[in-house]
């Protein structure tokens, strides 16, 4: 009898040994983590029109006033102020010739509409126009006043000048 439960326990192991020969144990997976930092800028970027003083026909006995648009378009968040370069300090000249003095030249002083301040590069720190941006167009009506000197004692003619405004942000 020994050797009959000694063949069955050599039977018996010899199939384990095999069953486990024959397994692919699985191994124990591990983890590890980690993060990505991720950053970008939005530059603010800025345009600026303005609508034209048409004065028309100037008077010969007054001053002659009208009201310009401003129109800054910033991105959204960016602050924007307006002033004017200097370039032209609020002249028209007959046919645009800014070389032109005395009568063939009308000042047309230019004030910022609230508050009255005069819109000169000498006067940038409160004749000046202050915003911030949405994203769209931003139409300040109005916003620029200009005062034409009474045409009394002028070359007839057609008079133009440019004003330069200049938008910081």
């Amino acid at each position: 009898m020994k050797i009959k439960n000694l063949k069955s326990s050599l039977l018996i192991c010899s199939a384990l040994l095999l069953s486990t020969a024959n397994n692919n144990f699985a191994a124990i997976a591990s983890t590890a983590s980690t993060t990505i930092t991720a950053s970008g800028t939005v530059v603010g970027t800025c345009s600026v029109t303005a609508g034209a003083m048409a004065f028309t026909t100037l008077s010969q006995s007054g001053t002659t006033v009208i009201t310009s648009s401003v129109t800054p378009t910033c991105t959204n968040g960016t602050g924007w102020t307006i002033t004017n370069s200097g370039a032209n300090e609020g002249y028209i000249y007959l046919g645009s010739n800014a070389a032109l003095v005395g009568t063939s030249r009308i000042a047309i002083p230019i004030t910022v509409s609230s508050g009255g301040a005069a819109f000169t590069l000498a006067n940038a720190s409160t004749g000046k126009l202050i915003g911030t941006g949405n994203g769209s167009a931003q139409e300040q009506a109005g916003a620029l006043t200009g005062t034409a000197e009474s045409a009394s004692g002028k070359v007839a003619g057609v008079y133009g000048g440019t004003i330069t405004l200049t938008i910081t942000y």
